[in-house]
């Protein structure tokens, strides 16, 4: 009897272990990322610099992937913990204003209903199938970021100066710059150094004049046309993401940390 109740300590001791690192891990790389994308929020038209926004998407993949596995393998309150706690950095970061607390409203309704279709998939599928059980979960879970970057950026001080100063941003002027440089080409540029200078001078100009009377639309115009940027190629990080959780899933599975058992089920079957 006592050789039993060992057991069923150490089992149960070693189930919440498992269960406290998983979160912990989550919680850990939801503070990283957030770490690493401010910086590249106050401007995140710098495509061209490749340090700023490299290691905030590949932690957001490896972010999203954890999180949706634990909201797989996890129950409802390690899950929880794991949602308010990126939540809670974000708020930490970006400060706590009716504004940001609006879009974290959003973020964690979705983040919510990203459990729920995790949840939905592996307790509702006769066959458990790991993509179809994940994918709509990192899918939400991304957007639910995203909506957090665009609210983050509509705040930036970059964004709000340029709406009151009435000039574009630093970021939209690089792009033009970029765009130009490619459209002169190296020909023209030798053959009339200054043209590059006076073409990209001359379209800032004529973009900053045609913008003047919609300049304080500036802020939410720029915040919802990145969320559209980064909701166009999310669906690169989804399946970067559901490769990341496979791969996790894979190790716990040959390590015997996660177990699949068939159990029987009942179905409605409606007849008439």
């Amino acid at each position: 009897m006592w050789i039993l109740k060992t057991k069923s300590l150490f089992y149960y001791s070693n189930k919440m272990t498992k269960r406290i690192i998983l979160t912990a891990v989550a919680c850990f790389l939801s503070f990283v990322f957030w770490f690493k994308a401010k910086p590249w929020i106050v401007d995140p038209l710098r495509f061209q610099d490749v340090n700023v926004w490299l290691w905030p998407v590949i932690i957001l993949i490896a972010y999203t992937a954890l999180l949706a596995l634990s909201f797989l393998l996890l129950p409802k309150l390690y899950r929880l913990v794991a949602v308010v706690f990126n939540l809670g950095i974000f708020l930490i970061f970006f400060g706590v204003q009716e504004i940001v607390l609006a879009g974290g409203a959003i973020a964690l309704l979705i983040q919510l209903s990203a459990i729920r279709a995790v949840q939905n998939a592996g307790d509702n599928s006769l066959h458990f199938k790991f993509v179809p059980a994940l994918k709509p979960g990192i899918s939400r879970l991304l957007t639910g970021v995203f909506i957090l970057v665009s609210f983050a950026y509509f705040l930036s001080p970059g964004v709000q100066a340029s709406a009151q100063n009435k000039e574009l941003p630093q970021g939209i002027r690089k792009t033009i710059q970029i765009v130009v440089g490619n459209y002169i080409g190296e020909n023209l540029e030798i053959q009339n150094p200054r043209l590059k200078a006076e073409t990209n001078n001359y379209i800032i100009k004529q973009v900053t004049t045609f913008l003047q009377p919609y300049f304080k639309f500036l802020p939410p115009i720029l915040a919802f046309g990145l969320f559209l940027i980064l909701q166009g190629i999310s669906v690169v990080f989804v399946w970067l993401a559901v490769l990341l959780a496979f791969i996790v899933f894979w190790i716990f599975k040959t390590q015997g940390l996660v177990k699949i058992d068939k159990k029987p089920k009942e179905a409605d079957v409606l007849s008439f």
